[in-house]
């Protein structure tokens, strides 16, 4: 680890443009700037689930509700209020979560780091989700109630549990790889150990989120 530290828009601009090299720079003492980014990711991808659930009809989000003869119109906006919360915790225990598991397998499989600049690193590596959830923000006001509905009832129409388990992932977009490729270089870093080990514990979380869903009562 490098001892010069950098600003950070600096840190930022260089993890999306140089990871490997740029991790070297991220230490413990960046814990909060790599929070900040998790903050934002936060508040960005609540903002847009809520305007999302907000725009789809409530008949098509919860038709057993007509079908028990509850009003959905007295229901408002909550659905919208509801997503964004279910979203936003949803994230933050992922985050930590994931955070906490890499750094066992890490340590457990015999790289010695620690679990503060893990946490920092992996806020960084979460920039591209945050991008993400700019567009996405764009993208829930400029889509139609039509439009969502639809891609809303698709998606709940997938019977492969496994299928839908990896859907619910987000790796398999731009953003998602992207964020795959600097944790696998955090982890690397941080724990002085090859990429490719240090791929595969990158990896562990995705793999067990999907294992819990599959394995739900709900998958």
């Amino acid at each position: 680890m490098s001892e010069e530290r950098k600003g950070f828009v600096e840190l930022v601009a260089g993890v999306l443009r140089r990871p490997r090299e740029t991790f070297q720079y991220v230490s413990e003492r960046d814990l909060t700037r790599g929070l900040l980014i998790v903050f934002l990711m936060v508040v960005l991808a609540a903002a847009s689930a809520s305007t999302y659930m907000s725009k789809i009809p409530l008949e098509v989000l919860a038709p057993q509700l007509g079908q028990a003869g509850v009003d959905a119109s007295q229901l408002g906006g909550s659905m919208g209020l509801f997503a964004g919360i279910g979203v936003a915790v949803s994230i933050l225990v992922g985050f930590g979560a994931s955070t906490l598991l890499m750094h066992g397998a890490a340590t457990l499989t015999g790289g010695g780091g620690s679990m503060k600049r893990l946490f920092a690193m992996h806020g960084f590596a979460a920039t591209p989700h945050t991008l993400n959830y700019v567009l996405r923000i764009a993208d829930s006001f400029i889509s139609s109630p039509s439009q969502l509905a639809g891609y809303f009832v698709t998606n709940r129409e997938i019977e492969n549990g496994v299928l839908r388990a990896v859907i619910g992932t987000n790796l398999f977009t731009v953003f998602g790889l992207a964020a795959l490729v600097y944790i696998t270089y955090a982890v690397a870093e941080n724990y002085k150990i090859g990429r490719g080990k240090a791929f595969i514990i990158a990896l562990v979380p995705y793999v067990l989120y999907v294992a819990i869903n599959l394995f739900s009562p709900t998958g």
